[in-house]
């Protein structure tokens, strides 16, 4: 073997290895940007449960308290106040339901950038 055919063979074993570092890398990237992304649908997830069961309570609140009103007057009082705390969860539901889409199409668009080798180009462009 000549000096120009190891040198040549020396050259494509550093490509293959930066090959796959790179290949390393970017799996490893991809991997924490999924992870990235699931932890907020996760969290989402959480919140929204959260939310179920404070609307459950509130529920079961109005309604014991309804049960137990004595007057016209009372009872329209529990719907006013039911509705008016209604409406600010309804509100709050908004808020969350716009910052949690925003957050996971973020945490996304991270994990397809990755995918495409971190330039925002996609795979194989």
């Amino acid at each position: 073997m000549t000096q120009q055919e190891e040198r040549q063979g020396e050259r494509m074993a550093a490509a293959s290895q930066a090959f796959l570092a790179e290949g390393r890398q970017r799996l490893a990237d991809a991997a924490g940007a999924q992870s990235e992304f699931l932890d907020r649908i996760q969290n989402s997830h959480r919140k929204w449960l959260d939310r179920i069961q404070s609307e459950a309570n509130l529920a079961v609140d109005f309604a014991n308290k309804l049960t137990s009103a004595r007057s016209l007057t009372e009872t329209a009082s529990l719907f006013q106040s039911w509705t008016a705390k209604h409406m600010e969860m309804a509100s709050e539901d908004a808020r969350r339901a716009l910052s949690d889409t925003q957050d996971i199409l973020a945490a996304g668009a991270r994990f397809w950038t990755q995918l495409g080798g971190g330039n925002g180009t996609g795979k194989g462009h």
